[in-house]
């Protein structure tokens, strides 16, 4: 350890004695904010806690981690001291934001510890809202290693305060803009931070920026390692998903995700409780005027059922209940349908219903055909088809396989062989083997309201989703 280790390594914005001076005169005049349990402001720290404080800041700077300034936190509970350390840090600009974001290390009782710090700090006035942006480095694009943010950003999104969290993620957002709108790192650093907003906060944030959001999420996912791993989108859509009622820029957040969710696990297992919570409110978002899932919409329950449905990974948390909920979601519209059975004509109400089942119904056929043909996932997409008839095995009892029997009384291995022969028969034209179309359409009494239903099926099909991110 350098005896002068912040003087060597890099300056603050005043030097360390006057930064301990600071801390004991200006407390009074602090901007104290009380978004949460009330703050402790910062005291002043003696001459050896100063420097121990300083060596602290510097190891960690020069380690690219955090292990340190937490060790300190723990071994200086009192949280007049911490707000002291906090501020001195700070004083560092760029240097508090990497040692915070340098966190990969550290368990998670001791990045609580962290978020904790910066919390109290914040609202007692010891951090700025300045300082807080100041410390999120504006170089590079968040590209280099060691600098996506994420950890930053959890830290950030662990304090719990609205106005902290709003503070950093407008200030990444602000640097995502000056950089063309592209910046991958920064973008789901954004939505990490995000994620740690209450419902209320963050519908108010989506709605206050449209065109930052639809930067943010056209990022994420895009490339590289993190296109897989990074659990960034999938903790923004949860986030979003507590957005009750869902609101236009919630679903919003959904819809434009569809087409990150890539190969992502975390991102799909989100996405798909999305939309098991607000499945209603999604297809109604995509809806025309004639009820049918408009162009834009059929392309995207596309893409979102070969995601989640049809190709690897299939396993992720919640995969067998997304499933149950597809198939309830088209019985219950079967069922309300069968109730206009005999009305010559069918209200509009009742066409309307038709034609959203239709298509949705389509989108399942053409997002199969999808995971098929565009992603060359055959064999997966096969397994995702014979998963989702034998979660429906329960709700469709009666239901006619040609040559198999009846599906509640074939196994999965069953199933299995019938797809895949299905599939061989018909090689150029794999949606023939799914009898999405037999299963709810053939039920559907009223030859009018068949008719819509056909119409809207066919649509959905043909205008699936291509060139698939």
């Amino acid at each position: 350890m350098r005896t002068n280790a912040t003087q060597d390594g890099f300056q603050p914005a005043t030097s360390g004695r006057a930064a301990g001076a600071r801390l004991g005169a200006t407390v009074g005049a602090a901007e104290v904010r009380t978004t949460g349990a009330t703050p402790v402001a910062p005291a002043a720290l003696s001459p050896s806690e100063l420097r121990a404080a300083e060596q602290t800041i510097a190891l960690a700077h020069d380690s690219r981690d955090a292990t340190a300034v937490a060790e300190w936190l723990k071994n200086n509970p009192d949280p007049a001291k911490q707000a002291a350390f906090m501020d001195l840090m700070f004083q560092y600009g760029e240097v508090a934001g990497g040692i915070l974001d340098d966190v990969q290390r550290l368990p998670e009782s001791d990045r609580a510890l962290l978020s904790q710090a910066l919390d109290n700090a914040y609202r007692s006035g010891a951090v700025s809202p300045g300082e807080l942006s100041g410390a999120v480095a504006a170089a590079h694009r968040g590209e280099l290693p060691g600098e996506t943010h994420e950890g930053l950003a959890s830290i950030v999104a662990g304090t719990g305060n609205p106005d902290l969290i709003e503070t950093y993620a407008r200030r990444e957002m602000e640097i995502v803009r000056e950089n063309g709108g592209y910046d991958q790192q920064r973008s789901a650093a954004v939505a990490t931070a995000l994620a740690g907003l209450p419902p209320d906060r963050l519908q108010a944030f989506l709605a206050a920026n449209p065109e930052g959001m639809a930067d943010v999420i056209k990022n994420i996912n895009a490339a590289g390692p993190d296109a897989t791993y990074s659990p960034a989108l999938g903790k923004l859509l949860d986030a979003a998903g507590r957005i009750n009622p869902p609101t236009a820029e919630s679903l919003k957040v959904f819809t434009d995700s569809v087409s990150q969710l890539g190969e992502n696990r975390e991102s799909r297992a989100a996405a798909a409780r999305f939309f098991t919570q607000h499945g209603d409110a999604v297809l109604s978002s995509l809806q025309d005027q004639s009820g049918s899932l408009g162009l834009d919409g059929q392309k995207k329950m596309s893409e979102f059922f070969a995601r989640t449905l049809f190709s690897p990974p299939q396993d992720y948390p919640g995969s067998d209940a997304f499933r149950q909920n597809v198939m309830q979601r088209l019985e219950t519209m079967n069922a309300g349908l069968a109730q206009h059975a005999n009305e010559n004509p069918p209200s509009q109400d009742a066409k309307r219903s038709a034609r959203l089942m239709g298509s949705l119904v389509g989108s399942l056929e053409g997002g199969f055909q999808v995971a098929v043909d565009e992603l060359n996932k055959r064999n997966d997409a096969v397994k995702g088809m014979v998963d989702l008839l034998f979660s429906a095995k329960s709700l469709l009892p009666n239901l006619p396989i040609p040559g198999a029997g009846k599906l509640k009384d074939l196994t999965i291995d069953q199933l299995q062989r019938w797809v895949t022969s299905n599939l061989q028969e018909k090689a150029q034209t794999p949606a023939q083997a799914i009898p999405f179309h037999r299963a709810f359409g053939e039920q559907i009494a009223n030859p009018d309201l068949r008719t819509d239903y056909d119409a809207a099926r066919g649509d959905a099909f043909l205008n699936r989703q291509r060139g698939l991110t």
